[in-house]
């Protein structure tokens, strides 16, 4: 059979048929969410089909650096926040906020430029949640329906903080990054993601209390020495993911004293990553240790280990379900590496250990001495399984 492969698709008058501009407005809508804000309030030049399409879009980001892409890098940083801040007004004022989903903005200097973006937050959470005595054209008490904010490098106050209680029933994914507090506690009954990376604190002194008890995924990337008067998370029976990195500094102490408390709120969590955690301080008063059951995956990063492995003892004696432990670069007890090359001279007992599921224990290290965790581990229990993965890395 003879085809001809010269044949071309025709055109409807001689002129090629715009199919991305024939598709409905609700996948147009999901293009143009991979897209940034600027880029989408641009679409609108395209044709008369594009005109408004913008203003109903469901994801909106919002970010300083677009207008640093183009022409404008030339300009002074001043003449840049200007266009940035322009364009900013004006697409809240004219976007139907109220139809959002997702919300992202993001600046580049939170000391210099975070303050004032705040107040676009502020100004998107009042004009779409209906108060009582102030009627909004066609806004009922369900239009504020953001389930997604990514913040990065703004200034929040406690007004911040109480819309998110009180105002945004809906919001379920909260990211904040490089942020900076004027409030001491987040309180949400509806959120399921929390990401706090990086963020400090305005008060003197300052405390950062998380109440989200349907939260199941926790992420805590933070430096202690912002929050003086200690990090509380409260309990989260959902949680099954969480991965919590501090840097310890002077005022290390504080948190090693509420260390054993601050365990207790990711009790039910199946994945657990913690870094950087310090040794750990048995309390004055009992307090009792939490049993991690769902747990089967542990990640240790860079925690201190050298007060007798009392950290890994703990999770080693409380979690029956473990099934990979993770030991990355941690801080060995200094007598262990006295006692190099003599691990047969004198055992020491570790823990009793209970994990009888665990298939793999993965140790990455950096200096020798890790040989004399080794022998400890597989002199302590039969539980443990041979199986055990070294890695030698380079600091």
């Amino acid at each position: 059979m003879d085809l001809d492969t010269t044949r071309k698709r025709p055109r409807e008058s001689g002129v090629a048929v715009d199919r991305l501009s024939a598709l409905p407005d609700c996948l147009l809508h999901v293009i143009m969410s991979f897209m940034k804000a600027r880029q989408v309030v641009q679409t609108c030049m395209l044709s008369k089909r594009w005109e408004h399409l913008w203003r109903t879009v469901q994801c909106l980001d919002v970010d300083h650096r677009e207008f640093q892409s183009t022409g404008e890098a030339a300009q002074g940083d001043n003449e840049v926040w200007q266009n940035f801040e322009d364009f900013a007004d004006n697409l809240m004022l004219h976007h139907q906020i109220a139809h959002l989903d997702t919300f992202q903005l993001h600046v580049n200097d939170v000391y210099r430029w975070g303050q004032h973006a705040s107040r676009w937050i502020r100004r998107s959470i009042k004009y779409n949640t209906k108060v009582p005595g102030i009627p909004r054209p066609g806004l009922s008490c369900s239009s504020w329906s953001l389930k997604r904010l990514h913040l990065s490098n703004i200034c929040l106050d406690d007004l911040f903080a109480k819309h998110i209680s009180s105002m945004c029933c809906s919001l379920e994914d909260l990211n904040l990054k490089g942020c900076r507090f004027a409030f001491n506690e987040i309180t949400s009954h509806s959120l399921k993601s929390l990401v706090i990376d990086s963020c400090d604190s305005k008060l003197c002194p300052s405390k950062l209390v998380v109440t989200a008890p349907a939260i199941a995924s926790l992420c805590l990337i933070v430096k202690l020495w912002f929050f003086p008067g200690g990090l509380f998370v409260n309990e989260m029976p959902f949680l099954s993911k969480a991965s919590i990195l501090v840097s310890a500094t002077y005022d290390g102490k504080n948190f090693q004293h509420n260390q054993s408390k601050f365990l207790g709120s990711p009790c039910n969590v199946t994945t657990l990553e913690l870094s950087g955690f310090q040794t750990m301080i048995i309390p004055e008063e009992p307090v009792e240790l939490p049993e991690f059951k769902n747990l089967k995956i542990l990640s240790l990063d860079k925690c201190d280990l050298s007060d007798n492995f009392q950290l890994l003892k703990h999770f080693l004696q409380n979690s029956p379900n473990l099934e990979k432990l993770t030991l990355r670069l941690c801080e060995l007890p200094k007598d262990s590496k006295k006692r190099k090359g003599k691990a047969k001279a004198k055992k020491t007992r570790l823990v009793d250990i209970r994990c009888e599921n665990l298939k793999l224990t993965e140790i990455i290290y950096d200096a020798d001495d890790v040989l004399q965790l080794v022998g400890l581990l597989l002199n302590d229990s039969a539980n443990l399984p041979n199986n055990i993965k070294l890695s030698k890395v380079d600091r």
